[in-house]
C-alpha cells in the first residue's frame, strides 16, 4: 500500500509539469490556441498543428544552394575569397529577397548555425542553434531584427571586411519574438 502511495504522489507531482511544458505548443486550425490538445475545442474544431519551434521547419525558399560558411574566405580579404555560395548570399541580402539565409560555423567540437529569414523589405527574422559534444542540442529563440541596408552588402561583394564574415552583423535592432510564426 504505501508503495502505491509514494507512485500516487510522484505523479501528482510530475503532472503539473508535465502540462507545463505543452502549455501553448499547439494552435487549433482557426489559429485559436489551446493547451488542452483536445481536437474538438476551439473555433477551428479541427486537428491540432504544432507550432513551429525552429525556422528551419517552415516552408522557405531557400535562394542559395548550400549556407554560408565564410572559413573558405582568404586571409586578404579579396572578393575572390568568398565561395560561389558566399557571394549568393551576399547578393541575396543586397536584393532583399524574401527566403531563407543559412549559416553555419564548424568547430572541433561543436557545430553553430545562425539561420535568417528574409519576411520583407530590410526586416528578418533570426535564429541561432546547434549542437557540441558537450552540450548536446541546443535551440535559441527567434528575433525580428532589421536588416543592414542593401549598400552595406553591396560593399561587401566589392570590398569585404571582417564585420560580413561575422553573420551577426548583418543584422541590427533586434527584438525577441514570443512565439515562431513562419513567414508567408
Amino acid at each position: 500500500m504505501a508503495r502505491h502511495a509514494r507512485l500516487l504522489v510522484t505523479l501528482l507531482a510530475l503532472v503539473p509539469a508535465c502540462a507545463e511544458a505543452t502549455a501553448g505548443d499547439y494552435v487549433q486550425e482557426g489559429g485559436d490556441s489551446s493547451a488542452t490538445g483536445d481536437p474538438g475545442e476551439g473555433s477551428g474544431g479541427g486537428m491540432m498543428e504544432p507550432l513551429p519551434r525552429h525556422l528551419l521547419e517552415c516552408e522557405l525558399a531557400a535562394p542559395c544552394e548550400f549556407p554560408f560558411l565564410g572559413f573558405d574566405f582568404d586571409k586578404s580579404l579579396t572578393p575572390p575569397g568568398f565561395s560561389p555560395s558566399d557571394l549568393c548570399v551576399f547578393t541575396s541580402l543586397a536584393r532583399g529577397e524574401p527566403g531563407l539565409i543559412e549559416t553555419v560555423a564548424e568547430f572541433s567540437d561543436a557545430t553553430a548555425r545562425l539561420d535568417y529569414a528574409v519576411v520583407g523589405p530590410g526586416v528578418a527574422l533570426r535564429q541561432a542553434s546547434g549542437e557540441s559534444d558537450a552540450g548536446g542540442r541546443w535551440l535559441k529563440g527567434v528575433f525580428r531584427c532589421e536588416l543592414q541596408p542593401s549598400a552595406w552588402f553591396t560593399a561587401c561583394l566589392q570590398a569585404p571586411s571582417a564585420d560580413c564574415l561575422d553573420p551577426e552583423q548583418w543584422v541590427v535592432d533586434c527584438e525577441p519574438l514570443d512565439n515562431l510564426v513562419c513567414p508567408g
